[in-house]
């Protein structure tokens, strides 16, 4: 039994984590692609954070110069603490010298209605946060004759040279979307004021369909997909066959250097818009096409095993259908007979610049009926397909 990736998914044209230098201004961020929606923007800084529309801010947070436990003696033993909150002054009650932890004290002022910041032990060191507000108006200040036996400074002027004060900062500042001259269309996202520093930005967003670099604007996606576990999704049997026909008659024949036999020159012909005599060399190139995949498979049997379900055993018919308005768009019927009996059936839409392939009836995705080629739009009673079963 062989088995293939599974190939053409419904583009969902989206760039993702694209590396986008910070231009000449230090603010504009232009991508590589117009973007299609504002509301799909992710900018991440240095593969650790997102970068908020509003910008990125810190909050003030003061940390300890020294780690607990800490000696606290008698009439040196109030600390205040002010945030924008307001001011809150605690006493601990301490008589002649008491050795008191990290946890301890945290748990006196919580006694004492603690509320003005937050209070944490960070590795046996105090961590005082501002949790009202976020940037330059978010401080925590610290004061009070016990200040510098936890680690703190007492003031603006004091001997101990440890921190008294700490301030929210802007890391990131925010943005929006401006345009480029050319056109109201070719939207990129730009800081509102210049980044400091030289952070690697990666952009994530959408892109209009005619744009789109993943698709080509087929609304197809050809790639490689993993699940969860990083396991690549593969296909067998039926849907092995499935695929297998698609890929030779969607590739155009010459394009692999190593195998210039594989594929067909559809497109090509199709190019030829009222040459008389297309539909029939249509109709020669899929069943060459497909025979060679016979071929291929019968040699592909003398060292690997190829299941009945995925082995294309003949080919029945072959109808070209082309567009009563537009002779550049062709529908291609085909009906093959595989080994097991089991029927399979896919869209295919021939059409000049490229090539849609719609979905199957077995469920298998292989396009979209989003690229306006749907049957109701093309005026055909049953859409085109290519039928396997064994009748």
């Amino acid at each position: 039994m062989s088995q293939d990736f599974q190939l053409a998914w419904p583009c969902p044209h989206m760039t993702m984590e694209e590396v986008v230098p910070l231009g000449s201004d230090r603010r504009s961020l232009p991508t590589r692609q117009p973007v299609a929606g504002a509301g799909t923007v992710r900018i991440l800084a240095n593969n650790e954070i997102f970068i908020p529309q509003a910008g990125l801010y810190s909050v003030g947070q003061l940390y300890s110069a020294i780690s607990g436990p800490y000696d606290v003696t008698e009439n040196e033993d109030t600390l205040t603490i002010r945030s924008p909150r307001g001011s809150e002054t605690f006493t601990f009650g301490v008589t002649g010298t008491r050795r008191l932890s990290t946890d301890q004290i945290i748990q006196a002022m919580l006694k004492q209605k603690l509320s003005v910041v937050l209070a944490e032990n960070s590795n046996g060191h105090l961590l005082f946060s501002d949790t009202s507000t976020v940037g330059p108006d978010s401080f925590v200040q610290v004061g009070g004759t016990m200040a510098a036996t936890l680690g703190f400074g007492a003031g603006p002027c004091a001997t101990v040279g440890y921190q008294y004060r700490a301030q929210g900062q802007l890391i990131y500042p925010s943005w929006s979307m401006a345009s480029r001259p050319d056109t109201i269309t070719n939207r990129f996202p730009k800081f509102n004021f210049p980044v400091r520093g030289n952070p690697m930005l990666k952009v994530t967003y959408s892109v209009p369909v005619q744009r789109c670099l993943r698709c080509k604007a087929t609304y197809v996606e050809n790639d490689y997909r993993f699940t969860e576990d990083g396991k690549a999704l593969l296909i067998q049997d039926e849907n092995l066959l499935y695929q297998a026909s698609l890929k030779i008659l969607l590739t155009d024949l010459g394009s692999n250097p190593y195998h210039a036999w594989y594929g067909t020159a559809i497109r090509s012909r199709i190019g030829s818009k009222a040459l008389a005599g297309v539909t029939a060399l249509l109709s020669d190139d899929v069943r060459q096409a497909l025979g060679k995949l016979q071929t291929l498979q019968e040699n592909q049997a003398d060292y690997q095993t190829v299941t009945f379900k995925e082995r294309l055993y003949s080919v029945v018919a072959v109808n070209v259908l082309p567009h009563q308005q537009d002779p550049t768009t062709y529908l291609i019927d085909v009906v093959v007979q595989n080994a097991s009996g089991e029927p399979i059936e896919l869209s295919i839409v021939f059409t000049v610049p490229s090539v849609v392939a719609l979905m199957g009836s077995n469920g298998l995705m292989l396009g979209t009926e989003a690229a306006g080629l749907g049957a109701s739009r093309i005026n055909v009673p049953n859409g085109a397909r290519l039928l396997t079963d064994g009748s």
